[in-house]
């Protein structure tokens, strides 16, 4: 993504907020103590006390600037002009954030008449990028939604994200959410024309929660298992999907896949494959990268589509007699409003097969499965090889080094959704007899985020729209349109993605 030079900082902390009028609470009288500490720091003390969160331009105030706090009692704003020491900072209530501004500033973010848009496709764009609150680390995966609507994307591995909302919607608020951390929820507003940071904060599990929470990890395994039909649909759905699909050598971009999908998800009790028809699609190949083989990667949409491990119970999740894997409860973490057992489970010690290892992310409360992470065991990975390679080049040994999955559901009108899923597959390749050449490693990816659930008339499609989930997917025939994505949300590609496909000669292959 295309930064601008303006980036707007928000910091966002957990507090209650009885005041109403926006000069009552910046004549609020607070009391801070005497310290150093950054400004970014400083402003969080207040938002602590007040409940208010702070919003600003990084260009404007230095959040790691070291500042001499005074201590005592001043009102907000007084402790505002301390801490920023700028006379010429302006100060506005929106909703319940703090804006600190400039003149010159305040239109480019409080947008008081219609929101900016595109005329023919009537929604706005909101862009972002989401950190941590302590490493100032961007967080990928994070959910970025309207929640009332369905519509969402997820952040990049660069903690960026891009959110196409319906001018009917911009009156609503953003949710971003991402276990472990306090969800937030920010004006659209905020968001418009501007590159908005967006700073998350991990919420301090109390000790008594913890020694509470402690139980059986099979027993909140079966839990989820058991209340399946209550947490998760159970009738047809359609997903509006963003797909992609690459492979990568030396760190740079061999070929690339993109897609819009509408797929018809079947519920829990059906045993009838799900559909998927095909909106848009682009393929970009690197015609500098020339290769004595090809690497292929078939039935990867159908391997995304498996991945719903609530619809498709892995062995991992099969707690029968003869169930191969250790299972320990290793945390507890937070999911607004609750909290999540974190369980970890792991192959038996003198099981040789290659399994899965990872971590679940289960609701205290409603026992749902929020998320998961796992990969085959890297310790016997290379006896998977027959799973991954369905046909070996002539004169070249080619073997999985590591192989990554992460799934992950959103809550929606009373019940939990697919949300994202992720696929990270890296090769270690070798010619035969070169005994003196070191291995290539080529990484492998695809990813699916559902931007829009629907479940109003949902039926299957005919056999002529829906396409096959089995074949190669980056052979599919497909019509290009130099409108591409119109108004469909994706995952925005990470910075390094862009920067491979910016310098290799390209093309875009089109199908008259």
């Amino acid at each position: 993504m295309q930064r601008k030079s303006c980036f707007i900082g928000i910091v966002c902390f957990i507090g209650f907020c009885s005041l109403t009028n926006a000069e009552e609470i910046l004549d609020r009288e607070i009391e801070l103590p005497k310290t150093k500490e950054t400004t970014y720091k400083l402003l969080n003390r207040i938002s602590d006390l007040t409940g208010y969160f702070f919003i600003y331009d990084s260009d404007i105030i230095n959040s790691e600037k070291k500042v001499n706090f005074p201590g005592g009692q001043y009102t907000v704003k007084q402790s505002i002009y301390l801490i920023t020491q700028d006379p010429d900072i302006q100060i506005k209530i929106v909703n319940r954030h703090i804006l600190l501004y400039k003149t010159q500033m305040i239109p480019a973010v409080v947008v008081k008449s219609p929101p900016a848009m595109n005329d023919s496709l009537n929604f706005v764009v909101a862009h972002g990028i989401v950190k941590d609150a302590e490493t100032k680390e961007p967080i990928p995966f994070v959910s970025a939604s309207i929640a009332e609507t369905g519509i969402g994307t997820i952040t990049n591995q660069s903690g960026e994200f891009m959110l196409k909302i319906p001018v009917s919607d911009s009156k609503q608020d953003i949710q971003i959410s991402h276990v472990g951390y306090n969800q937030q929820n920010i004006p659209v507003e905020l968001f418009l024309n501007n590159a908005v940071d967006v700073y998350m904060q991990t919420k301090i599990v109390p000790l008594q929660d913890v020694i509470i929470g402690i139980s059986n990890p099979q027993k909140i395994i079966r839990e989820m298992l058991n209340k399946r039909y209550i947490n998760y649909q159970n009738a047809p759905v359609y997903f509006t999907g963003f797909y992609r699909e690459g492979i990568e050598k030396k760190n740079t971009v061999v070929s690339l896949t993109e897609a819009v999908l509408q797929i018809y998800k079947q519920g829990l009790e059906s045993s009838s494959e799900d559909q998927v028809k095909l909106l848009k699609m682009r393929k970009i190949t690197n015609t500098d990268v020339t290769d004595s083989f090809v690497l292929k990667m078939r039935a990867i949409i159908d391997a995304s589509l498996r991945l719903d491990i609530i619809k498709n119970i892995p062995d991992f999740l099969e707690l029968d007699d003869d169930n191969p894997f250790n299972y320990t409860k290793i945390d507890m973490t937070v999911t607004d409003p609750s909290l999540a057992h974190v369980i970890a489970f792991e192959q038996k010690q003198g099981i040789t097969d290659p399994l899965y290892k990872g971590e679940l992310y289960i609701d205290a409360d409603n026992s749902a499965l929020l998320a998961a992470h796992f990969e085959f065991n890297p310790l016997y990975i290379e006896k998977a090889t027959d799973i991954f390679v369905l046909k070996k080049p002539k004169g070249v040994d080619i073997k999985p080094e590591s192989a990554n999955y992460y799934v992950y559901y959103k809550y929606w009108n009373g019940k939990y959704y697919l949300n994202h899923i992720r696929g990270d597959i890296i090769f270690k390749i070798k010619k035969k007899n070169a005994f003196f050449q070191p291995s290539k490693s080529i990484h492998t990816f695809f990813e699916m985020v559902v931007c829009k659930i629907d479940t109003t008339d949902v039926k299957r499609f005919s056999g002529k729209e829906s396409i096959s989930t089995r074949n190669v997917f980056s052979e599919t025939k497909f019509q290009y349109d130099n409108r591409f994505w119109d108004d469909f949300n994706v995952i925005l590609p990470e910075r390094e993605l862009n920067e491979a496909i910016s310098r290799i000669s390209s093309k875009i292959e089109e199908m008259e």
